[in-house]
């Protein structure tokens, strides 16, 4: 084996000045929406563009908004397969799994799934960066709005905007206890609980009561901290609305609010935050305005870890991989077949941290492993990657080509684009993109199956499609499939 192995091995509002030491580290952070990928909204009309993505001018307008907050790492709402193409633009580093991008580089580590990444702001050291977008509907605000009692509104978000943040109230805390700086960006759908304030309530007509919004209490009972208020502690004061600067979806009878934030925890405080929108860059080319944040944060070096550079392989590249190992030679970054045999390998040379490049040449499609293995052959962190031979495509299909109505639809992919907010989608057979009829995310995996309630449906022919990141353009379609 060891034979076999040494083969195979070849302008803001400041709260408090910022201390200036080694340890310290400054970043600025925006969370953006931008509006149905970047490439919807029509400048000169101010509604949607006429043609699907037809608008590639209100894309650089939205990377004018990111140069002009000065940011250096970025969450995007609503990227629709955007982000690393933006991020290239700005000649940036980008995440579709993930919805972030920054000027430094990213590490998408095992076991994050998407829910964060890893931000390398100096060598070695990192910054964990999370990014999320809450449901939209129903609105809380359109429902006090309505008339709607406080504890009418209180049930709806608990339903609906509650359950989205529970698993980042879970997993973002227990990172910053590891001291890693922790920070959270999103369009949440929701006004913080620290703007619905009795004091509020007193001064804004469409603030009737106070609210202590779940969503956000959340988070902050999880110990992750509002920027935006720790730098602006008044709302009265310095509401910071970001909900809407206008759009096509504007409501006629709009509740202004700030429902877009930057969250923070671990070892970073806040220096300053604002909102940035029409008054930075105009004609502004979405209906969110951003929010960027200045922290100090105390960079952290991360887990031990392998990263491949893309999940999905075409057959025949060099995987690139990034570790975080002990400083050990003997310590080995190994790629794996499906039974666990060891295909390709290559030493770390005894640094902690670093980049080699594994061949796939000859290997099997479907999914393999990359595993940091120590010199006694442990497995110390392991991730997966898909290597499929190149042209083939995107697939989806059905387990059985007919189901009864309230049967459960068994659904399989592959070779999907694994971005964050990959959906399947059921259509009657020949529908517009458009005209989906139920769903369900695929929770960014390249490949695997799921199951899609068919009590919605009337009997007929359907077809299912693999559409990417949130978007209305399908990769893949099923062959049809009938609901009896």
């Amino acid at each position: 084996m060891r034979g076999l192995l040494a083969a195979l091995t070849a302008a803001a509002t400041l709260v408090a000045p910022a201390p200036h030491h080694d340890a310290t580290t400054q970043i600025r952070v925006l969370s953006l929406n931008i509006f149905y990928g970047g490439d919807e909204l029509d400048l000169a009309t101010g509604d949607f563009c006429a043609t699907p993505d037809g608008c590639p001018a209100t894309l650089r307008q939205v990377e004018r908004v990111i140069r002009a907050s000065g940011a250096d790492i970025v969450g995007l709402q609503e990227p629709e397969r955007n982000t690393e193409r933006i991020a290239a633009d700005l000649g940036w580093h980008g995440s579709n799994h993930a919805h972030v991008m920054s000027r430094f580089p990213i590490v998408d580590p095992p076991g994050a799934d998407g829910r964060y990444v890893f931000v390398e702001v100096t060598p070695g050291k990192v910054v964990a960066v999370a990014n999320t977008h809450l449901p939209s509907d129903p609105y809380g605000p359109y429902l006090v709005r309505d008339g709607g009692t406080k504890d009418e509104v209180l049930e709806l978000e608990r339903s609906v905007r509650l359950p989205a943040v529970r698993d980042l109230a879970r997993t973002l805390p227990a990172l910053a206890a590891k001291g890693i700086p922790v920070v959270l960006t999103g369009d949440f759908n929701s006004p913080s609980p620290l703007d619905w304030t009795p004091a509020v309530a007193k001064v804004r007509p469409d603030v009737p009561y106070p609210v202590r919004w779940p969503a956000g209490a959340a988070l902050l009972d999880a110990g992750l901290a509002d920027t935006y208020r720790e730098a602006h502690p008044d709302p009265v004061r310095d509401p910071g609305f970001t909900w809407t600067p206008g759009g096509p979806e504007s409501d006629p009878h709009e509740v202004f609010d700030r429902i877009d934030w930057v969250l923070r925890a671990g070892p970073a405080r806040t220096v300053a935050s604002r909102v940035v929108g029409e008054q930075v860059v105009s004609p502004y080319p979405t209906d969110h305005r951003g929010v960027v944040s200045t922290l100090d944060t105390r960079p952290a070096p991360p887990p031990v870890l392998v990263a491949p550079a893309a999940r999905r392989v075409t057959l025949g590249d060099a995987v690139a991989v990034r570790f975080h190992a002990p400083a050990s030679s003997h310590v080995r970054v190994e790629l794996r077949d499906p039974h666990g045999r060891t295909v390709a390998a290559a030493g770390t040379g005894g640094r902690r941290d670093g980049e080699v490049r594994l061949p796939t040449r000859g290997l099997a499609r479907g999914e393999h492993e990359v595993a940091l293995v120590s010199g006694d052959g442990a497995v110390l962190t392991r991730t997966g990657i898909w290597v499929y031979p190149a042209g083939e495509p995107t697939q989806v299909s059905t387990a059985r080509s007919s189901v009864r109505k309230g049967e459960p639809i068994g659904v399989r992919w592959s070779n999907a684009p694994g971005m964050g907010l990959d959906w399947i989608a059921v259509y009657r057979v020949g529908a517009d993109a458009a005209d989906y009829l139920t769903y369900e995310y695929t929770g960014g995996r390249v490949e695997g199956g799921l199951t899609i309630d068919s009590g919605s449906l009337s009997p007929g022919r359907y077809v299912l499609r693999l559409l990417p990141d949130d978007g209305y353009r399908a990769v893949a379609e099923s062959r049809p499939f009938t609901v009896a």
